[in-house]
């Protein structure tokens, strides 16, 4: 088709000059490497949730929140951060020659990693949930992978290729391990059994009985025994030929999490609950030593090959290398970090609390990152505050105690008992004297309220039937706030601060109410819900002003800034969302977490968003403060006039507020195309005719989405353009030679001006084209010298002249029929669409242009007919795109239904223009769930688009 050859024609030139630079920079310090877009500072290392060693014994990678770290196992010097799972590392395996890395990941897949890079080099995918165990077959060329799927898989390792499918478990695969000679798979599962399959037919062997779920199954380094550790506490030995039992382990009080034969298989070691690493001879079954240091759960060990290390990593966040023979200590790795549940900053900016699951809480300096202290004695820590003083913090945990520290020597000052519950939750009062925590528990749904300086009990506030998760005190400390979660309790209840009345119960929330904030003026109460919202309250009425929607998940904790202009909160969808607190619109979206976000928290001078997670990190956000809205004195300017084919500039007024002078927009566009840069006076574009003055209303916006109105009086002045000038911009470039391309072959009707007929003489032809083209050498012009902005100016320029051209000839016969632009095809849909592009494109120019070239292919072109098309990918999982054509404007909607014809979700579209629905930005998306969020199972599914007189039905499949 005509348009779309054109089309192509421009943006070959776009993409003929237009460059991409990649610029990479590594911090010094460890934990600051592979940094997520917009974050200056990583507080931790993260969570360990497995170790593996290298089969030379030189290299320890310790898998966990953020990727894959890999440490010289002598030194324990840091090597490498392994980045790329969006979801916590599970479980790493070394191939036999040491050259390729496997983990497996809360992401739903199997990475292949070069071991010396750290580039991947495969991803496997297939398994439908977290992937718990991975482990290389002794001759390297297959991986078996187990999973919450209940499934097995086996994988070839060099092509990444799915060679089989072990199904039979009845819950999830913790554990998986190959016998020695590499027949045999054993398999560990929450079912509470140990399965051994042909590994090369797959094929079920034997099903050995534990009596609760199997955490870890390994085979003796001779292959005559099978070692399987469970939560029943005992480590059961096995003759895994026939299946019988040798020997039960007793002494662990708690569940066996991991176990390894040393190398030469006369020991056994096992790391539990208990905090212990137990070693034992498997010959006799007797205890010969146990490992004690850890303060919380053990959760993996693994031999050094020559058998002279221990390697055992913790829920307490170390690394510990133990002698084997002696059981000495011989070196810790720290810097790793547990599930962080709060976050806090001091008053005078300068340290950062974080509340871990593993029993302490961490102080940082605010600006370097740094670790300055660790506080220990508590259990797991859900809560942190500091006092408006800073001398103090106050600590809540899963222990029901309150703890308050010295924040200078970390020293304990007090102890506060009475909770029955998990305290979830303390803050103190603006006046340093009153302590609130809310806690949870069969019996312990109260609010309590202590003096902060003598620890004693002052009142208990009761009333909410569930757990409450969070307590905030107004800025002028006569009112507290509580969020309560439970099946009969989603509500927040306001009480009065001194006699401990409830003054109000706010309710529409319809899941737990996780997190409440008082706006700085104290007159909006924000809260965050199970429910993917933020809601906005009257703090005096309990009325509900507004409700933010964006979360795809739960919220968790929610936070004004200092000046009240932004609402920052974090979700189980592991990103942080900072929204306009006037309008509620969704500013930007954090994404670099790869587990929930717990708790987030401005700085004091408002530049620094602090978020803190279950994958076990900090992350230090930079953020702008928003300032007060835009006002202009006077707001009316005069005698704003313009030359057409002149330098064009406008004087705008200095504004009142914003982010800074001049940075903002106005809308509507200034008279004939001219368009403000947001940063200076320039206007891009000229005026194409003289116009009488007009007195024209602009509105102003910031950066913010403040706005103000300005009103000027503009005349538009006459002036001889230079012809090869297509587009008027002042220069000769590309561009207009691009532009000639898209109308040539056209005839102009006499009368009518079109641009691009350079000669005037009624044709668009070869003579126009050269002619630009020898101005365009003449000038040294071309298009790398544009910036972004400046093609998108001349794309919407583009759009403009050919709609102007066709409104002026009253008819498209002047063009051929396929290249016609089709109703609704304005320069503010281009403008929509280039938005769009940009954001998906996420800033890449050549990204930009080339999404650019398709999705304007699609809007210049008109179908003949109204077409449902083949979704894709199909098969998929978890979504897939149904593209469409429309041959006329209509109201779309998809039905997507089961094989028994029941409907399982709508997509309503919305009143569409004529046009072609094929890209990913314009295709009609479906994310493989139901109409209240559910994954949709696996099966044939069939999708109907209606389009108000037509409708048209296709199969499409999900496998999982």
């Amino acid at each position: 088709m005509k348009a779309q050859v054109n089309l192509c024609f421009l943006f070959a030139f776009l993409f003929l000059f237009s460059t991409v630079n990649i610029t990479t920079s590594f911090a010094q310090d460890a934990p600051q490497w592979d940094l997520p877009d917009g974050v200056s500072t990583r507080l931790g290392k993260g969570t360990i949730r497995e170790i593996a060693y290298s089969p030379d014994g030189s290299r320890l990678a310790v898998g966990g929140g953020i990727g894959i770290w890999v440490y010289d196992a002598f030194t324990g010097a840091e090597l490498a951060l392994i980045g790329g799972h969006t979801g916590y590392v599970r479980s790493i395996a070394f191939s036999p020659d040491g050259n390729t890395i496997a983990t497996g990941s809360e992401d739903r897949t199997v990475r292949l990693w070069d071991a010396h890079t750290g580039n991947l080099r495969n991803t496997l995918r297939g398994h439908g949930d977290w992937i718990w165990s991975v482990a290389f077959s002794p001759d390297g060329n297959t991986i078996a992978s187990g999973s919450n799927d209940a499934t097995v898989r086996l994988w070839d390792a060099h092509t990444g290729n799915l060679r089989n499918t072990l199904r039979g478990h009845g819950d999830s695969v913790y554990s998986v391990a190959y016998s020695p000679d590499g027949n045999t798979l054993a398999t560990g599962s929450y079912d509470s059994t140990v399965r051994l399959w042909d590994a090369n037919t797959g094929t079920l062997r034997n099903t050995l009985e534990h009596t609760r779920p199997v955490y870890s199954v390994a085979y003796s380094p001779d292959g005559n025994t099978l070692a399987s550790g469970s939560r029943d506490d005992p480590v059961r030995l096995w003759n895994p030929n026939t299946g019988t039992l040798r020997n039960t382990l007793t002494g662990h009080t708690g569940a066996v999490n991991s176990i390894a034969f040393s190398p030469d298989g006369n020991t056994l070691a096992t790391g539990s609950n208990d905090a212990t690493v137990r070693l034992w001879n498997p010959n006799t079954g007797t205890l010969r030593n146990t490992l004690t240091g850890h303060t919380n759960y053990v959760n993996s060990v693994a031999y050094s090959p020559d058998g002279n290390t221990i390697a055992t990593g913790s829920y307490d966040s170390t690394v510990r290398l133990w002698n084997p023979n002696t059981g000495t200590l011989r070196n810790t790795l720290t810097g790793h970090t547990d599930l962080v549940y709060s976050v806090a900053y001091s008053p005078d900016d300068n340290t950062i609390a974080s509340g871990s699951w593993d029993n302490t809480v961490r102080l940082w300096d605010a600006h370097t990152g740094t670790l300055r202290n660790t506080l220990t004695g508590h259990g797991g820590v859900l809560s942190v505050a500091f006092s408006p003083d800073g001398n103090t913090i106050a600590s809540g945990s899963y222990d029901s105690t309150v703890r308050l520290w010295d924040a200078h020597t970390g020293t304990l000052r007090n102890t506060l008992t009475g909770h029955t519950g998990w305290v979830n939750s303390v803050a103190f009062s603006p006046d340093g004297n009153t302590i609130a925590s809310g806690s949870s528990g069969s019996r312990d749904s109260t609010v309590r309220l202590w003096d902060a300086h003598t620890g004693t009990l002052r009142n208990t506030l009761t009333g909410h039937t569930g757990w409450v998760n969070s307590v905030a005190f107004s800025p002028d400390g006569n009112t507290i706030a509580s969020g309560s979660s439970g099946s009969r309790d989603s509500t927040v209840r306001l009480w009065d601060a001194h006699t401990g009345t409830l003054r109000n119960t706010l309710t529409g929330h319809t899941n737990y109410a996780d997190s409440v904030a008082f706006s700085p003026d104290g007159n909006t109460i924000a809260t965050g819900s199970s429910d993917a919202t933020v809601r906005l309250w009257d703090a005096h009425t309990g009325t509900l002003r507004n409700t933010l929607t964006g979360h795809t998940t739960g919220v968790r904790s929610v936070a004004y800034s200092p000046d009240g202009n932004t609402i920052a909160s974090g979700g189980l969808d592991d990103t942080v969302r900072l929204w306009n607190a006037n309008t509620g619109t969704l500013r930007d979206t954090f994404t670099g977490h790869t587990d929930w976000v717990e708790s987030v928290a401005f700085s004091p001078d408002g530049n620094t968003i602090a978020s803190g997670s279950r994958d076990g990190t900090v992350l230090l956000w930079r953020h702008t403060p928003t300032t007060a809205p835009l006002t202009f004195t006077p707001s009316t300017f005069a005698d704003q006039t313009f030359t057409v084919g002149a330098p064009v500039s406008l004087t705008l007024p200095s504004a009142t507020g914003g982010t800074a002078p001049y940075a903002y927009a106005l809308s509507p566009i200034p008279p004939a195309g001219l368009q403000f840069d947001a940063a200076t006076q320039l206007l891009s574009g000229t005026p194409t005719t003289a116009t009488p003055p007009t007195l024209t209303t602009y509105t102003a916006t910031d950066a913010n989405g403040q706005t103000a109105s300005l009103t000027f009086t503009i005349t538009v002045t006459e002036a001889g353009p230079e012809p090869l000038d297509v587009n008027g911009d002042g220069q000769i470039t590309v561009i207009d030679l691009a532009i000639v391309a898209l109308f040539y072959g056209t005839q102009v009707p006499v009368g009518i001006n079109l641009p691009a007929d350079v000669n005037a003489d009624g044709l668009v032809d070869l003579a126009d084209l050269t002619a630009v083209a020898q101005a365009i050498d003449a000038a040294g012009g071309g298009l790398n010298q544009l910036s972004l902005w400046e093609v998108e100016a001349a794309l919407l320029a583009v759009v403009e002249q050919v709609a102007e051209f066709e409104a002026i000839a009253g008819a498209p016969t002047v063009f051929d029929t396929s290249y016609h632009l089709g109703r609704g095809i304005t320069a503010g849909n281009v403008a929509t669409a280039l938005a769009d592009v940009k954001h998906f494109a996420k800033g890449n120019m050549r990204v930009v242009l080339s999404e650019l070239l398709q999705l304007l292919t699609e809007m210049v072109s008109i179908p003949e007919t109204t077409r449902l098309l083949p979704n894709y990918p199909n098969p998929f999982n978890p979504e897939t795109w149904i593209p469409y054509h429309l041959a006329k404007a209509a109201h779309v909607s998809i039905s997507i239904y089961a094989v028994d014809g029941s409907l399982v979700r709508t997509l309503d579209l919305g009143h569409q223009p004529v046009g072609m629905y094929q890209s990913q930005i314009r295709a009609a998306h479906w994310d493989g769930r139901n109409e209240i969020g559910e994954s949709v199972a696996s099966g044939v599914y069939f999708y109907t688009l209606t389009t108000g007189d037509f409708t048209a039905t296709r199969k499409m499949l999900i496998v999982k």
